[in-house]
């Protein structure tokens, strides 16, 4: 499958599924931290990029690199620095965007000397909240307090770009509490905002919570849709750029490595529950350590990948890209993508069109303002 992998610098995420603790709305494969664990899960992310290099011919040169979680920022310094360097990173670089989350109350001096020296130059900040009562229900270890000394702290350590984590539909939270965290946050001045509606899967801890009635229920939709709608006039008034439906960058701050995804782009994805894009080829990790063990054990790569067929990449291409505010551009999808827009798919957008959920824009197809808080049942339309 050597032919599949791009010769250009591709989009690179590494998971890293452990955690301090275990926040109960989370749905995301993490498991509990330990040193020992640690560092033998970053052996088998070295053993699993070797794989990589092996499947190829060559190392993997990195466009953009991602360490997400879980929490990321439990691998030591040293070992992100080796990782950034198998993929052609020697030090800080302009032109390659290296992206690590960090929850607030891990930015502390002794943590950012070492990663100052590493390939990182983006920050991607777990605050989710400044109102205390929200932190406490989301199980989140910092306070609000923290995060304006904790930007200040990286600011100094030379990270200036910034990126901060909002999470909106939040029991406990209305209007004005929103309000108070729009203007905390703006007050700190990131470079970038990502603001997320809670929402619970069954399997999570506050979904069991709010079923058995020991828990707050989440507010309703049109309360939702409320909070989302402050959220983007303030963002906007402040100067934001809206260019996806949950995130807002000053100009030139816009996630790189993201816009792999709602591109669709190539991205290669390694770590436990990892999933990457090599097309046609469509693969996730086992969501289990040991069976990802054994996977890089046994030298086996994608072992369980789906090949895309041409309908199946039109559908996930229009899910993703009409996710920016550009939307889609009609012709670069044409000449990608031929034949795309059916009779039938061109009924379901004039139909969507006259209910004003969708537009075209100088050649370009894009959802309007009233259909992003609805954006899934809109695009699902086309699909």
């Amino acid at each position: 499958m050597g032919q599949d992998f791009p010769v250009d610098p591709i989009a690179v995420y590494f998971h890293n599924p452990f955690c301090l603790s275990l926040c109960p709305y989370c749905s995301f494969y993490r498991v509990p931290w330990t040193r020992d664990a640690q560092k033998e899960y970053y052996e088998l992310l070295l053993k699993e990029l070797e794989l990589w290099e092996k499947h190829i011919g060559r190392r993997v040169e990195a466009r953009t690199i991602y360490f997400g979680g879980g929490t990321p920022s439990l691998l030591e310094s040293r070992w992100i620095s080796d990782l950034c360097q198998r993929l052609g990173l020697e030090g800080k670089s302009p032109d390659v965007e290296v992206t690590l989350e960090i929850n607030p109350i891990q930015v502390t001096e002794s943590f950012l000397q070492g990663l100052s020296g590493t390939p990182v130059n983006r920050i991607s900040l777990g605050v989710q909240s400044l109102n205390d009562e929200a932190l406490g229900y989301l199980g989140r270890r910092h306070k609000g307090s923290q995060v304006a000394g904790a930007i200040r702290l990286l600011r100094d350590y030379g990270f200036d770009n910034v990126s901060v984590d909002l999470m909106y539909g939040i029991p406990l939270m209305d209007m004005a509490d929103l309000q108070r965290d729009l203007e905390e946050m703006l007050a700190v001045e990131p470079e970038h905002i990502s603001c997320y509606l809670l929402t619970l899967d069954e399997d999570s801890t506050l979904y069991a919570e709010i079923e058995r009635g020991d828990s707050p229920p989440l507010p309703d939709s049109e309360e939702c849709r409320k909070q989302y709608e402050l959220i983007i006039q303030t963002l906007r008034d402040a100067g934001y750029h809206h260019y996806e439906i949950s995130n807002f960058a000053r100009s030139g701050y816009e996630s790189k490595h993201n816009l792999s995804y709602w591109q669709m782009l190539p991205y290669l994805a390694l770590g436990a529950s990892a999933s990457g894009w090599l097309p046609p080829l469509f693969y996730t990790n086992p969501n289990d350590l040991t069976e990802y063990k054994e996977q890089i054990q046994r030298g086996e790569l994608m072992p369980d990948a789906e090949e895309l067929d041409g309908a199946a990449q039109i559908e996930t291409a229009l899910m993703m890209g009409l996710r920016l505010l550009k939307g889609i551009d009609s012709q670069v999808f044409e000449r990608r993508f031929g034949g795309w827009l059916t009779e039938e798919r061109q009924a379901k957008i004039q139909a969507l069109q006259r209910m004003g959920m969708i537009k075209w824009q100088e050649g370009w197809l894009c959802l309007s303002d009233e259909a992003l808080f609805v954006s899934n049942s809109v695009i699902g339309e086309l699909l």
